[in-house]
């Protein structure tokens, strides 16, 4: 019986170990998305936009200033300056098809967990 415990606690343990790492994606309808920036999260992380002009919307739900970039990994194709906490930023761009990151360019903020993915299809 001890045996059998022991399978049975592996394998939950081996089910719950892949739990934590789905990150829902949320379709932008009509190319807008509105974005929460948090202490230290974009929410939602991961979006899926139609090609062509996308208008993002930022509030800033933390308690230091944040900012949120997309780049293709040379330049920044959209951003919304810094936001202090409780500020709401703007902005458009037209985006071609292809996967984007999306950032805090203040200070070491995305290193502690503000980025996701934009992919645009």
């Amino acid at each position: 019986m001890p045996l059998a415990r022991a399978a049975i606690l592996v394998a939950v343990a081996a089910l719950l170990s892949g739990c934590g790492d789905a990150v829902r994606t949320v379709r932008a309808d009509g190319g807008r998305q509105a974005f929460t920036l948090d202490d230290f999260l974009i929410a939602p992380q991961k979006v899926r936009v139609a090609p062509g002009r996308v208008s993002f919307e930022a509030v800033n739900r933390g308690r230091t200033t944040h900012t949120l970039r997309v780049t293709n990994g040379t330049r920044d194709l959209l951003a919304i300056t810094t936001l202090h906490p409780g500020e709401r930023g703007r902005a458009s761009a037209t985006l071609p098809r292809g996967t984007y990151k999306l950032y805090c360019a203040i200070a070491n903020h995305e290193e502690l967990g503000m980025w996701g993915t934009l992919v645009v299809k």
